[in-house]
């Protein structure tokens, strides 16, 4: 084995056998269902479990919905020095070992092999009526989902197949520990879906193309890659294959290098493909559904929202992609250029998931908080409607950034009135005193840059001083 866990993975492992465990004192829970983030290392996590029940000479199958994550999971788990069989159609099975990787579609129609544990991944499937079979046939095994999102677009829960929901952290968590970057959403543009007919819970993708056609928001897309990230490297989710190779010829004919892949693009081309994008040869790619949801992709800097989606579990798939840290990354950029921060807020805010059943705005709490934009110079903006906030980076409302709204308003009124621009910055220190609010030193270098030279550096710089030194005593 050449893989060096992590705490939170060293943790969660621990979490997962420990609840197992409870057995003899009288709790069931052999159904544990286990959430971590997009780029955190699931697969990591579950190919430790695989490995240490391999040597209790236990009988593991692995199941999983897409052909491309049989071969990703195979390939992860050489690193444990497990070498599995598959089912997969067009393959001959080896039973004999111990452990076996199987896509759910071919499983159902084979002879289904021994197992003492069923790791299910991307379990938010797992409501289908071809994974149900699977506590049928065997009752007597100990079954693990794994997922980012233990979510049902419907609401529906998961207690009638998992016995205890296991999470493993917040993604601002991740963010504080330096296991994930920052997001920084940009707002690109917002279309209107009202209009748009929704099918088993999410938009008509039909309808929904014929909107996201629109020549103004093909532009718009290329438009704010070329503003807000140039250079970078970026994976565009679009509605459907039509909308995607349409979204890569515009790119082209803008003279940047972009290319599509879906699922029926053939293995050896899908290869050559993302590693064109590794190296950067390629900068742009556009995809449906291969990159959003298991399937391991070379890192990127930057992902465009194209394909407006009630699905929270996407939408957070999706972003999750660019979030992962690299050498001189500093953030992971997010072009919503389908309005998604409207229907499930900013991605890092936190999330209550639920083993049970819920209403939406359960799964979406939080979503609804205030949230304010800063423009492309860097001025605070607030949010009264989608109109105000194409070109904004969204940050979510914050005490400290209600208090600069409130100072946005003393510079408002002091330019109004002809007053001396450095009189706004008194007034709203009178404010804050008044409150017995202490200014944070983020306060005092948003004035410093909105003021500008109306006072000598001199003065900051003595400001500054004065907050770091209480900072100090405090401690």
């Amino acid at each position: 084995m050449n893989v060096q866990l992590r705490p939170y993975q060293l943790q969660g492992i621990r979490d997962i056998f420990n609840a197992w465990a409870k057995k003899p004192e009288g709790l069931d829970l052999m159904n544990v269902l286990y959430q971590m983030p997009t780029g955190t290392g699931k697969t990591t996590l579950f190919s430790e479990i695989v490995r240490k029940a391999e040597n209790k000479n236990k009988k593991v199958l692995l199941v999983v919905h897409r052909l491309e994550l049989v071969e990703q999971i195979c390939e992860r788990l050489t690193h444990f020095d497990i070498i599995a069989g598959v089912i997969i159609a067009g393959v001959k099975p080896d039973l004999e070992r111990s452990v076996q990787v199987a896509s759910i579609q071919t499983l159902n129609r084979r002879d289904y092999p021994p197992a003492d544990l069923i790791i299910i991944d991307e379990c938010h499937h797992s409501k289908a009526k071809s994974y149900k079979k699977l506590w049928e046939i065997y009752p007597d095994a100990r079954f693990l989902g794994v997922t980012a999102t233990p979510i049902r677009l419907n609401g529906e829960g998961f207690d009638d197949q998992y016995d205890i929901l296991i999470t493993s952290g917040q993604i601002a968590d991740f963010i504080k520990m330096g296991y994930l970057v920052k997001a920084k959403h940009m707002v690109c543009s917002n279309p209107d879906v009202s209009k748009v007919k929704k099918r088993q819970g999410d938009y008509d993708s039909a309808m929904l193309k014929g909107v996201m056609l629109d020549n103004s928001l093909m532009a718009n897309l290329v438009e704010s890659y070329k503003v807000i990230a140039p250079g970078k490297k970026m994976i565009v989710f679009a509605v459907d294959i039509e909308h995607s190779k349409n979204i890569v010829a515009r790119y082209n004919e803008a003279g940047l290098q972009a290319i599509h892949i879906d699922a029926e693009t053939p293995k050896i081309q899908r290869a050559e493909i993302m590693e064109k994008f590794r190296t950067g040869e390629i900068k742009i790619l556009s995809n449906i559904d291969i990159v959003s949801e298991g399937f391991d992709v070379p890192n990127c800097d930057a992902v465009q929202l194209a394909r407006p989606t009630k699905s929270l579990g996407l939408y957070l798939q999706q972003i999750g992609r660019c979030l992962r840290p690299s050498p001189n990354k500093d953030y992971g950029l997010i072009l919503d250029n389908a309005g998604l921060w409207l229907e499930h807020g900013l991605s890092v805010i936190e999330r209550e998931w639920t083993l049970f059943g819920t209403k939406k705005e359960f799964y979406k709490k939080g979503h609804k908080k205030k949230m304010v934009g800063f423009d492309q110079d860097g001025i605070i903006r607030e949010i009264f409607g989608p109109k105000e906030t194409e070109g904004l980076e969204l940050k979510e409302m914050t005490m400290e950034m209600e208090r600069l709204l409130k100072f946005e308003s003393c510079l408002i009124n002091a330019k109004t009135r002809g007053h001396k621009i450095i009189s706004a910055f008194f007034r709203y220190d009178d404010y804050l005193k008044e409150l017995d609010i202490k200014m944070t030193t983020a306060e005092i270098e948003y004035c410093q840059r909105r003021i500008g030279d109306a006072v000598k550096p001199g003065f900051w710089y003595h400001r500054l001083m004065e907050i770091k030194e209480n900072e100090v005593s405090l401690h």
